[in-house]
């Protein structure tokens, strides 16, 4: 299973949902495949489920999506304690797991190594957790994440990419300020937060 396989399932389940990507080529990827406004991308390291954790918070009649790369779910571990002390139903968070920080140059993270992200989320409390590798198991797993209580916490196991191939697509929308307006407009938009722009 590669990441965009795992994109493509999870850009079928999330609809138009508010999601937020972590630092690394699923950013381009997704916008790729399946651009929608409600979407930041390519938030800094171990900022996206943190991020996404206040929006399930304050939108709880609205699903909310996590789109973290292994290394950014490694430095922001702390987060998950918060998550599973909080629970928020809604909050969905997928970790595409290459074992390495493929966007600097392919160095090993610590899932590469000893480290398990899936029971590291259950020893935090975040009994949901489960992980994927193949396009059958995270078919299901985000299928049921869209649509049952979470909060839920899905590792999709991806292949070693080619860091000069991972990120050629031209789609590169990372002006994280233009990118949080468009996002914010999108949530006034739908009648989710108050609108403070003028028009």
């Amino acid at each position: 299973m590669n990441r965009r396989e795992v994109l493509e399932i999870f850009a079928r389940h999330r609809g138009d949902a508010p999601a937020v990507t972590g630092p690394s080529f699923g950013g381009r990827v997704l916008h790729e495949l399946a651009h929608e406004p409600a979407t930041i991308y390519n938030m800094e390291l171990a900022y996206p489920t943190a991020l996404c954790l206040g929006l399930a918070l304050a939108l709880p009649d609205q699903r909310v999506y996590a789109v973290e790369g292994d290394g950014s779910m490694i430095a922001g571990m702390a987060t998950l304690t918060t998550v599973a002390r909080c629970a928020p139903p809604n909050l969905v968070v997928l970790v595409i797991n290459n074992r390495s920080f493929a966007s600097t140059g392919a160095q090993p993270t610590a899932e590469a190594g000893s480290a398990d992200l899936v029971a590291i989320a259950r020893g935090a409390g975040i009994g949901s957790a489960v992980r994927v590798s193949d396009v059958g198991e995270a078919e299901e797993a985000l299928s049921k994440a869209a649509v049952t209580p979470g909060p839920h916490f899905v590792v999709a196991d991806v292949e070693p990419e080619d860091v000069r191939t991972a990120g050629s697509s031209q789609a590169y929308p990372f002006d994280i300020v233009e990118a949080a307006v468009v996002f914010r407009r999108a949530l006034e938009d739908r009648g989710l937060v108050p609108t403070i722009w003028a028009v």
